[in-house]
């Protein structure tokens, strides 16, 4: 596997659990915020499936923002001349 297959795949992991990790932030957000009265288990269980979906995407969001800046990051490097 290439240096470059593997730094992909890292950055798709990493960009996945930070996207799953705020998805399950903001499911407990919404949890402490709506009162246990007005909620049944159903719909409490379907907020967590669409927040850890919202996760899921926003994950591949970040790991596609940031394999675009590391290919532009390139253009942007000044190199040294030496005489």
């Amino acid at each position: 596997m290439s240096k470059k297959m593997l730094g992909l795949i890292l950055l798709l992991v990493a960009g996945e659990a930070i996207g799953l990790a705020a998805g399950n932030y903001a499911f407990r957000l919404f949890d402490k915020t709506v009162p246990p009265a007005v909620i049944t288990s159903f719909v409490r269980g379907g907020a967590h499936g669409a927040y850890l979906g919202f996760g899921a995407v926003l994950g591949i969001v970040i790991a596609l923002w940031s394999a675009l800046v590391a290919w532009c990051a390139r253009f942007f490097m000044g190199g040294t001349k030496t005489a």
